[in-house]
């Protein structure tokens, strides 16, 4: 039988009978998410976590192909100031959690979502991220743009952005990443995925190609949020560009994430019975502490469909600190956030986890608007 070094040093040479079929613990004995640099997961490990902790998916009305929040930057600094590193990482929707993870530096990162085609999304980038050498590298396949030319580590984001829109579209360069990652998803067969799946990947990916930097959130209903350009090069609240692709050592701790399967994509509802609590009892039974939960604004949909305090319940069973954070953006588009920032349509907000906790257990919030504003003063 392979030791837990050996498992480690391949990841497609683990049988998969050494994986520990019980849900009670979930993740595979090897595995031991406390300590630092051990996380790594073979494609084994990484497609039975998907399969053992993701619920069934669910509706919404967007495609959130990328992120629509301008401010996702605004919130860096803070996660210096409030100690928020290392850990477990969860998040959820498109590209931002890229950038969270590159500042946090996780050991392992977990991305929720309730829709299926999130998780889809995710191995579409996983694919890509792992096949490519450099940050320019990256949107070339992404976009479907081949580039003739390779840049330093010193160069400037704007630069690359530029270059790579200045490149012609090609079907055929297209056609050959596609074919790529379906190659490397096909060779995972733990992963179970359908032919609609693939097919959803194919959609998502051809809307990348089709079109390139303007890609927004959603494919109508979105003339207000970013294009994928704009997102990019937004800057942090001294004017700095930090999106993760701005700097060779955060894409290249992405890429080392994404190659050792430590950022799993997951379905799930942050107010369903089963992925957060099956999430925390993993997490827990390794004796590993979430570090930052982005919640983007989903917990506008969870008070709307009155789902918000089984959210708070399932929140109880993360294993968390004195460290841990929410991380959440507020739409200003009907009521203007007190920390708005110039006309950006989202405000970004950390807040200590057990802070949030002691305040639902007092009663004090009765709305996402409490939750947004009021204070943690006690």
């Amino acid at each position: 039988m392979l030791s837990c070094r050996e498992v480690m040093l391949g990841r497609r040479i683990v049988p998969a009978f050494l994986i520990p079929l019980a849900l009670s613990r979930f993740t595979p004995s090897c595995v031991d998410l406390s300590e630092p640099g051990a996380a790594s997961l073979s494609d084994v490990e990484f497609s039975r976590l998907i399969h053992q902790v993701s619920e069934d998916g669910g509706y919404f009305w967007s495609n959130n192909y990328i992120s629509n929040e301008t401010s996702y930057l605004h919130v860096l600094d803070d996660f210096e100031k409030l100690e928020v590193k290392g850990g477990v990482y969860i998040g959820v929707g498109p590209n931002q959690n890229f950038t969270y993870i590159a500042a946090i530096r996780p050991e392992l990162a977990f991305i929720v979502d309730i829709r299926r085609q999130n998780l889809l999304e995710h191995l579409l980038f996983k694919v890509l991220i792992e096949k490519s050498e450099s940050r320019e590298d990256y949107l070339s396949r992404l976009l479907g743009r081949p580039l003739g030319v390779r840049f330093s580590a010193s160069t400037p984001l704007p630069e690359i952005v530029t270059a790579v829109e200045a490149a012609p579209p090609d079907e055929s360069y297209f056609r050959e990443q596609l074919s790529q990652v379906e190659v490397e998803l096909r060779g995972i067969p733990e992963l179970a995925l359908t032919e609609p799946d693939f097919e959803e990947i194919r959609e998502i990916h051809g809307e990348f190609f089709r079109q390139g930097f303007e890609i927004k959130y959603d494919s109508w209903r979105s003339f207000f949020f970013p294009s994928l350009k704009e997102f990019i090069l937004e800057t942090d609240l001294n004017g700095r560009h930090r999106n993760w692709l701005a700097s060779v050592e955060d894409f290249e701790y992405v890429r080392e994430m994404q190659r050792a399967n430590r950022i799993v994509p997951l379905v799930g509802d942050f107010a369903g019975e089963q992925a957060l609590r099956r999430l925390g009892r993993v997490l827990e039974s390794r004796g590993a502490t979430v570090s930052a939960f982005y919640l983007s604004n989903v917990e506008f949909y969870l008070f709307r469909q009155r789902k918000w305090p089984a959210f708070v319940d399932n929140v109880r069973e993360l294993p968390t600190n004195e460290h841990s954070v929410f991380i959440r953006a507020y739409a200003n588009l009907h009521r203007p956030h007190p920390k708005m920032v110039d006309d950006h349509i989202t405000v970004s907000l950390v807040q200590n986890v057990h802070a949030f906790l002691r305040n639902a257990r007092a009663g004090r919030y009765h709305s996402l608007w409490d939750v947004v504003t009021l204070e943690d003063d006690f």
